[in-house]
């Protein structure tokens, strides 16, 4: 089993819809999908309706508990998030989460999300996971904040060596406006093998798609339309990089 997380120590910047949506989009290949909600706020958690319940991830964080599932092709399950996981902070919660995480099985793919923080419970995952993903945000380019992710990454390496940065997604990016297109330029200049050549749009159907608890195929609208195409060749790009075939 492949397991992706999407980190970032920033928030808002868009880490729970693309990884609600790599979900649905690794379901919709065909493949068994678990998603593991790391955050409190549980907004990973509400962005799927009717879907297999795995348990608890505070089970994972305190206990070590792996991830048991027996998923059929296209099929989802969630590990839900837990309001007690910001309390979590020990040294064993990093040793629990990494050994839950290498443990789980009964899928082909893992996407976790996690809270904008490197905490224990964040570094664990990292300890414990196959790829990282990481959204930025473009509104306020900060060099020092891709930095500290960057050097987060390396750490984890120094014990995790099989750990690969797939790259830096640009999220929530609005071309309309000059410096956020002129932050894009900064950010490839700085890191030009790092970049995704994609970008996430600030587009409503985003936010309809996670409200609804549904993949973006299934908002009906121009936005809707716009996002799955724009989200889908994102996917294309991401599938191949992590060698999908399992």
């Amino acid at each position: 089993m492949k397991k992706i997380i999407i980190a970032n120590n920033k928030g808002g910047v868009g880490k729970t819809t693309i990884a609600s949506q790599l979900v649905y989009a690794l379901a919709t290949k065909g493949h068994s999908v678990i998603g593991v909600d790391l955050d409190s706020q549980r907004n990973f958690t509400g962005s799927f309706e009717g879907v297999n319940d795995l348990g608890s991830a505070l089970d994972l964080v305190t206990k070590g508990k792996p991830v048991e599932a027996e998923l059929n092709a296209g099929d989802i399950g969630i590990l839900s998030g837990h309001k007690d996981l910001l309390a979590q902070n020990s040294d064993d919660v990093l040793v629990n989460v990494r050994n839950g995480l290498v443990g789980s099985r009964g899928a082909d793919y893992c996407v976790i999300d996690t809270p904008p923080s490197f905490s224990e419970v964040v570094y664990g995952a990292l300890l414990g996971s196959d790829h990282l993903l990481v959204p930025i945000e473009l509104k306020k380019f900060s060099l020092d904040g891709i930095e500290g992710v960057l050097e987060a990454f390396i750490a984890a390496q120094e014990h995790n060596p099989g750990l690969v940065l797939v790259g830096l997604l640009p999220s929530r990016f609005d071309a309309v406006k000059q410096v956020e297109r002129d932050a894009l330029v900064k950010v490839a200049e700085a890191f030009e093998r790092l970049l995704v050549p994609h970008a996430i749009r600030n587009r409503t159907a985003y936010v309809q798609a996670q409200e609804a608890g549904t993949a973006l195929s299934e908002i009906r609208t121009r936005s809707g339309k716009e996002a799955a195409a724009e989200f889908g060749a994102f996917f294309d790009w991401f599938y191949a990089k992590i060698d999908g075939d399992t």
